[in-house]
């Protein structure tokens, strides 16, 4: 019993594909069921000097060897295809030679199983179904039209039995070993789900507590509110951590002092200085996710110390003193297969008694809406990070009037696909549709955009994180 399991396991192997697997049972148990009986036909063709049939047995032991050996060597198509065509050599010969009485066409219909089995290539095994078809019809109509070559002994009839049974084995073997195969890999796909579930609990559970973590360093909408008379922060994370993030601090004006090259604010303003300038930050780190939600850390915990420690005020200095913290904690060289973390950001520092907005910007743009326009101010065409062309960041001053609005906002919204054609929603249409919101309180714009988004990305996934603030005068 060994001996034929392991004849039956030729070409198995633990690294051997499922599907193939379950191929090589049924055929390794097929070809040795054939051997067995091709070699039952030879010792009675010897006895009764059938010697042309005996030399059909012997061609049929020699293809059951050569079809192992090709398994062996990991030739299973060619050991498959090599089968299928000595099977209907050897059926058609033994329709000649016996006609009818030893049942062999019978084998024709075991044919078309087997190539479903053996053969995922459709065509491939429409043609051989077809083949096998026309050879069973041709062998019938041979068998009724003409004498055999050899006349049987009435006891001989009974060597048709055989085949008959045998071409049941054959189609229950193979339904029975993928049926057993299936179970099997069943029972192990259901223990692996069990394991996925508890690793993917685990991960879950991780990743929610990293987003305390994270929750704690971005400020609710609720207390980036208080800073401003009127404003709206639009948050909507891709992934339970986010990439993109948002950061508000109030840092008295006097610090300046500490801060080398500042500048006023407010040069041109007779206005008394206020004491505190009112900072925020919106941000697009690299990635999202577990990933993004590192870096938005990293960056909060920088401009936490920069600003609220180290009290540098101007916009430009700030940025700068960023991108080196980044570029020395990921030890980013610009090797070739480097990753090239950092992130887009805007940095705006408000005076609100002047109404002077002072900003520095990595890659993102910042939006007024003022006299009834729509006003972009550009960035600086580089991360806030390693980048092979790094220059200083700019300073840029707005001077602005009551009722102004400012918009910040990260990509997520405007790559975001869907509408009725699966596209990119695009800044011209954010635009656009910010500018007919204005006769709207931010609380009611915030809504309606949240609502807009929703509707256009429909069942879609969403793509990015989405970050949009604004605030008005």
């Amino acid at each position: 019993m060994s001996l034929y399991k392991k004849i039956t396991s030729i070409g198995i192997t633990p690294e051997t594909p499922f599907e193939l697997r379950n191929k090589l049972r049924v055929f390794n148990n097929a070809n040795m069921v054939i051997f067995c009986i091709s070699a039952l036909y030879s010792i009675v063709g010897v006895s009764q000097s059938f010697f042309i049939a005996v030399s059909v047995t012997l061609y049929s032991l020699f293809s059951n060897v050569l079809s192992f050996i090709l398994v062996n060597a990991g030739k299973y198509k060619a050991a498959f295809h090599y089968t299928i065509w000595y099977g209907f050599t050897f059926l058609t010969a033994f329709s000649i030679l016996f006609g009818g009485v030893n049942n062999s066409y019978y084998y024709f219909l075991f044919l078309p199983v087997a190539c479903n089995i053996l053969f995922d290539d459709l065509k491939t095994t429409i043609v051989y179904v077809v083949i096998s078809a026309i050879l069973m019809v041709g062998n019938v109509y041979y068998i009724d039209h003409y004498e055999p070559y050899y006349d049987m002994e009435a006891w001989m009839k009974y060597f048709s039995y055989p085949n008959i049974l045998f071409a049941s084995l054959l189609i229950f073997l193979g339904v029975r070993l993928f049926k057993q195969e299936n179970l099997k890999y069943a029972h192990q796909i259901e223990e692996q789900k069990k394991v996925l579930e508890e690793k993917n609990q685990e991960i879950t559970d991780s990743i929610n507590y990293a987003k305390k973590i994270q929750s704690a360093l971005i400020p609710s909408e609720q207390e980036f509110n208080l800073h401003f008379k009127s404003s709206f922060v639009l948050f909507k994370p891709k992934d339970i951590v986010s990439g993109d993030f948002y950061w508000v601090t109030k840092v008295e004006r006097s610090a300046a002092k500490h801060s080398i090259g500042f500048v006023s604010s407010s040069p041109d303003s007779d206005l008394p200085p206020q004491r505190f300038y009112t900072f925020y930050v919106t941000g697009d780190c690299t990635g999202h996710g577990v990933p993004g939600g590192f870096m938005t850390m990293l960056g909060i915990s920088f401009l936490d110390e920069i600003i609220n420690e180290k009290k540098i005020l101007e916009p430009a200095k700030i940025l700068d003193l960023l991108r080196e913290r980044i570029i020395h904690t990921l030890k980013q060289t610009g090797s070739t297969g480097e990753n090239k973390d950092g992130m887009d950001i805007v940095i705006c520092r408000l005076d609100l008694n002047s109404k002077v907005l002072t900003y520095a910007a990595a890659n993102n743009s910042l939006y007024v809406y003022s006299d009834h326009k729509f006003n972009e101010y550009l960035p600086d065409k580089q991360p806030c990070g390693f980048h092979h062309e790094t220059k200083p960041f700019r300073e840029h001053h707005i001077q602005l009037k009551e009722g102004d609005v400012i918009y910040t906002f990260t990509d997520g919204y405007a790559d975001q696909f869907g509408g009725p054609r699966g596209k990119k929603f695009k800044y011209r249409q954010l635009e656009e549709l910010t500018i007919s919101l204005q006769d709207k309180s931010l609380k009611d714009q915030k809504t309606e955009l949240e609502k807009t988004f929703e509707n256009w990305k429909g069942n879609l996934e969403q793509i990015d994180d989405v970050c949009m603030i604004g605030i008005k005068l």
